[in-house]
């Protein structure tokens, strides 16, 4: 409605006080109203017709998405989209473009703040009563991305419980608009986990699987009477929230959080907008940048530089940022935390696509390794202080003294993620074996462009020592 009065020339101001009479029926009590004391009563009429129909969400994979039934709700709850639609090229691919033209700092969606499904909110108002308990399950260190675990576990929890309600959740034609098939690393099958991923790669699916497993190891020990028995012990629906959390969720201000319909959202590295929020929390959709009418709109989903993390955690390959990570394992950094002092990070310790440059920070982490298994102790937290402290003259001297050595592990260090993508590459096409498995053709993408990037750097090493 918003956007056919704006397109009818109607004044903003006339065109609020127009959608508010309209509308007062349906969301006047909720837009100003504390999260969680109306959610359940606004649409009820509606929510009764649709039950009839729609008693739970179908969460196989031939479940249908029901996306105009999202979009009466996301109107009924005052979803305002100033600038936004959504499109679609499949029942499984869904994305959102611009109405008209708009400049840098606009503002295209709105979604009030009642809405967002935070792990602050299922912690305190849905699961309080497991506060006391749920650290000696789950290690309150234990992080996944920049939000610990344990925010992911309670909103893993608030999904279930609204998935246990069917259609008596305020939730339901949100859930009922989620994509049902997934290609993440809880799929992948055994022939694909143990022959077809590199080691970095495996280390981070079977980070996701385990912390799966923790999940579904812990629920059942829980005293949750919101959330059946029967639902505890599906691993299909089990999964399918699993999946769900990780792909939709977001972390904000030290929480995880879901916003609907910004959760429509596809990936770019060079995203054109993101979430902000006003002093009322409700969430803002702003444009980075100028956009055209029809021009899809994304958001960035976090690790650009981290295709194999988009591989394992969302279940796609991203080869377009203009970096990929060098392939250190973290493992590294967990045995000496001053590597992160030195930039151990996805995003820092990177390599250039084009050309295979190499950037500082690798050479600033390579050569304090290799100073490490010189034992050169004395040297090597010369150079640590160096880099702390901004002094480039200290840090160029001990790099030049060490060049051949950093160098050749930095090379050594590159040859063998070849040699494991080889491998992988021989496991695939041997007997043809690959072609009966379904996620080894994505696999296979992300294989190749590593292998193509650290062939540049490869080359550039060579030319280095020679």
């Amino acid at each position: 409605m918003m956007c056919l009065l704006r397109c009818m020339g109607v004044a903003p101001a006339m065109r609020l006080l127009l959608i508010m009479l309209v509308t007062w029926n349906y969301s006047t009590c909720l837009a100003f109203a504390p999260s969680g004391q109306t959610m359940t009563s606004s649409i009820s009429s509606t929510r009764k017709n649709r039950s009839q129909l729609f008693s739970a969400v179908d969460v196989s994979e031939r479940g249908y998405r029901n996306v105009d039934y999202f979009l009466e709700w996301a109107g009924h709850y005052g979803i305002v989209p100033e600038n936004y639609q959504l499109n679609s090229q499949s029942n499984s691919n869904w994305g959102a473009e611009a109405i008209y033209d708009a400049a840098a700092g606009s503002t295209i969606l709105c979604v009030p703040s009642m809405l967002r499904i935070t792990s602050q909110s299922a912690r305190e108002q849905d699961f309080a009563h497991l506060a006391p308990i749920l650290d000696q399950y789950i290690d309150p260190s234990e992080s996944d991305g920049d939000v610990p675990l344990s925010c992911h576990f309670y909103l893993f929890l608030k999904i279930l419980q609204e998935y246990d309600m069917g259609a008596d959740s305020a939730y339901f034609p949100w859930l009922d608009a989620m994509p049902r098939k997934f290609s993440t690393a809880l799929h992948f099958d055994n022939f694909e986990m143990e022959s077809c991923l590199p080691p970095f790669v495996k280390f981070l699916a079977e980070q996701d699987r385990r912390h799966y497993s923790l999940f579904e190891q812990i629920l059942p020990q829980l005293d949750t009477p919101t959330i059946s028995p029967a639902t505890k012990s599906n691993p299909q629906i089990l999964q399918w929230a699993f999946n769900l959390l990780f792909t939709r969720s977001r972390p904000a201000f030290g929480e995880a959080e879901i916003i609907p319909m910004c959760d429509m959202l596809n990936h770019a590295w060079n995203a054109n907008c993101e979430v902000q929020y006003d002093n009322d929390g409700n969430a803002l959709l702003v444009l980075l940048r100028n956009v055209q009418q029809g021009e899809a709109l994304h958001k960035c989903y976090g690790q650009p530089n981290n295709p194999s993390r988009f591989m394992s955690t969302y279940g796609f390959f991203d080869a377009s940022p203009p970096t990929t990570y060098c392939k250190f394992m973290p493992s590294l950094a967990f045995e000496n935390p001053q590597l992160y002092d030195l930039g151990f990070a996805y995003d820092r310790l990177v390599f250039e696509v084009q050309n295979g440059e190499i950037m500082p920070e690798v050479w600033d982490v390579m050569l304090y390794i290799v100073l490490g298994n010189n034992n050169d102790i004395n040297t090597q937290q010369q150079f640590y202080q160096a880099c702390i402290n901004g002094d480039e003259n200290t840090k160029s001297q001990i790099h030049q003294q060490w060049f051949p050595q950093t160098s050749y592990a930095l090379r050594e260090h590159v040859e063998e993620v070849l040699e494991e993508i080889a491998d992988c590459e021989s496991n695939m096409d041997e007997g043809g074996v690959g072609l009966t498995h379904v996620h080894v053709p994505v696999i296979r993408r992300h294989n190749d462009f590593i292998r193509q990037v650290f062939t540049k750097v490869k080359n550039n090493l060579d030319q280095m020592m020679q």
